[in-house]
């Protein structure tokens, strides 16, 4: 097998996967080779953190796309390969991202349910819970502020016809995403997160899924990636594993060219250097990309 370590090119990193995929694919045919090789060599050519990121995480994103079966193709909106810092190692790497709309396809074509659908309900929503096996009444104006988000709720629909539905308050949301591993991809995309977190809570009650191995391995690798969020004595916890550090809460784009100016007089005037005020800004809580760093050193 070729050494990680003699590979140069993209183009190499991936295709050293390429057996590994087909044989791991072959059984649902699901996912091809050729298609999702160019899917991800598309994404990172468009990235330049993702070339940042260890050979090794790029191709165990690349297996994980044949487990879970889901595809690259940025037009479904199923899966992506996502840079993230790991502090253990000092280094970029690439996980694979799974969208809510991705659980939701590997939950139906897993055969647990026939149909799942997750909405946000926002405080001047008309939401009416009327239990777990049957299907609330949800009323809202789209078109309008509807106020703040309150909730989230699931629908499934079973082989049989029947409704299953579950629920899940802000406050409860909340307590998963302070477990979370991902805090920076939970304040980026909350309501997609929010919708994530109670299809895998609903799924648990689904008829078929403890059968549905797939399914199960797609949930197994959310939980990896982004923590393993679980209930015990109505408290929600988080199962991390030993070899996966919390990942660092970056400053959004938009709050750092706001707050960039200030820094960059601050500079200008002498009374702080580059490397001072980087470290300075990190003290407050979050960690600053390698392009904002980037931008920060550069300032004359």
């Amino acid at each position: 097998m070729q050494q990680v370590a003699n590979i140069q090119t993209p183009e190499q990193v991936i295709e050293a996967k390429q057996q590994d995929f087909i044989k791991i694919a072959e059984k649902d045919q699901l996912v091809h080779w050729q298609e999702e090789s160019q899917f991800a060599l598309q994404a990172w050519y468009k990235s330049e953190m993702l070339q940042k990121c260890s050979p090794v995480s790029i191709q165990n994103a690349i297996i994980n796309v044949a487990a879970c079966g889901l595809t690259l193709n940025p037009a479904n909106g199923f899966a992506y390969l996502v840079p993230e810092y790991d502090k253990s190692t000092n280094q970029q790497v690439c996980q694979l991202r799974i969208s809510f709309k991705g659980l939701m396809k590997v939950a139906v074509d897993s055969g647990a349910i026939d149909y799942v659908k997750a909405e946000i309900v926002r405080e001047k929503d008309t939401f009416e819970y009327l239990g777990p096996c049957e299907k609330p009444v949800h009323k809202m104006n789209p078109f309008t502020d509807r106020g703040e988000v309150v909730g989230v709720y699931c629908i499934a629909k079973t082989g049989k016809g029947d409704f299953l539905c579950d629920v899940m308050s802000k406050t409860e949301i909340d307590k998963i995403k302070s477990k979370a591993k991902t805090q920076f991809v939970w304040n980026d995309w909350y309501e997609e997160m929010a919708k994530k977190a109670i299809i895998k809570r609903a799924s648990k009650q689904w008829p078929a899924a403890g059968n549905a191995q797939r399914f199960r391995e797609t949930v197994k690798r959310i939980d990896e990636v982004e923590g393993n969020e679980r209930e015990i004595g109505g408290e929600v916890v988080n199962v991390h594993a030993p070899d996966q550090p919390a990942l660092p809460d970056y400053y959004k784009q938009d709050d750092f060219n706001r707050l960039f100016p200030s820094w960059e007089k601050a500079i200008q005037s002498g009374k702080k250097t580059p490397q001072a005020l980087i470290a300075m800004v990190e003290t407050k809580g979050k960690d600053l990309t390698d392009e904002q760093k980037a931008q920060i050193q550069g300032v004359q």
